[in-house]
């Protein structure tokens, strides 16, 4: 039976995909330090025969040449992830974002160089584009997390065995939930503020679901030797919204106000269209459109209790 390391499992992508990865029939090693310290989520997991739990920190060398023991694939999403994170903490996000990418690597070509790996890379290396966005747009990432990805895509494009995924915006209900994601906030606030303050409203961004991803990376490390690429931009063309148009769903949906306001802007320059083209010619598709994603997370959204995600 194939086993997955899931680097970052315990996170708000890694909780899902480790339950898509064990109903599939895959073995999976959970890899995590907790950094925001929610492990909640992935409790429920620990009882399954399949899953492993290995607390551990991607930027300690030894720790991931241990957990890539016994593995097969590896899933590398552990990260501190977005501008602000990036932007508060600046050392920790290069240490783990970079150096711990390199260390996977690393680990990775000292136990088995052909293991598949499959990387969570993002749509923010791209920075502000002119026209539709492409696999071949220039890379111009415009805040560090931007650019700590773009290091560590290059670093896992140069190896054998790799797929990278440049993901549009993440939305929808986790085991582990984030608020501090767009479409998320927008529900959040609507739902327990009654109020959304829109800046730079016409601004246009792509998004995919949680569960969406999820699915991403399995077909990445499934169908690795058959694909074409080793980047590919991950997304749906029906998930092109602009912030108005998502403000007054969600405003038709909760009974919110909405006040668009002048002063504000998105620190990495997002608001383009993007060509999902290339993984949709290799069978890809997103499963989960805005509207449901939108009608979960109002369902969800108040019993969250957020401890730490604004402190």
């Amino acid at each position: 039976m194939t086993k997955v390391l899931v680097t970052g499992g315990g996170g708000y992508v890694g909780n899902v995909l480790c339950r898509q990865l064990l109903d599939k029939g895959y073995r999976v090693k959970c890899l995590d330090n907790f950094n925001k310290g929610q492990c909640d989520g992935i409790i429920p997991l620990a009882i399954n025969p399949n899953f492993e739990f290995e607390y551990g920190d991607v930027t300690v060398a030894d720790q991931i040449n241990e957990a890539v023991k016994g593995c097969d694939v590896i899933i590398h999403l552990a990260a501190i992830v977005g501008f602000p994170d990036c932007a508060a903490q600046p050392a920790l996000a290069e240490a783990v974002n970079v150096q711990g990418t390199k260390n996977v690597i690393n680990a990775r070509n000292s136990y088995w160089k052909d293991m598949p790996l499959v990387y969570a890379s993002t749509g923010s290396v791209y920075g502000k584009v002119e026209g539709v966005c492409t696999e071949e747009s220039p890379l111009n990432a415009v805040s560090q997390y931007g650019v700590n990805k773009r290091v560590a895509e290059e670093m896992v494009s140069n190896e054998e065995n790799t797929v990278s995924f440049r993901f549009a915006t993440g939305f929808g209900v986790s085991p582990s939930m984030r608020v501090n994601l767009l479409v998320n906030d927008f529900v959040y606030q609507a739902v327990t503020n009654k109020i959304l303050t829109i800046f730079q409203a016409d601004f246009r961004r792509t998004f995919i679901h949680v569960r969406d991803m999820s699915k991403a990376f399995t077909m990445g490390f499934e169908n690795m030797k058959n694909w074409k690429h080793k980047v590919y931009n991950a997304g749906a063309n029906h998930l092109n919204w602009t912030k108005r148009e998502l403000a007054e769903y969600v405003k038709e949906h909760t009974g919110c106000f909405v006040h668009y306001e002048e002063i504000g802007k998105d620190a990495d320059q997002r608001d383009y269209e993007v060509s999902y083209n290339k993984l949709e010619a290799e069978g890809f598709s997103c499963d989960v459109d805005m509207k449901t994603g939108i009608q979960e997370l109002i369902k969800v959204s108040p019993i969250l209790n957020i401890r730490h995600q604004y402190s």
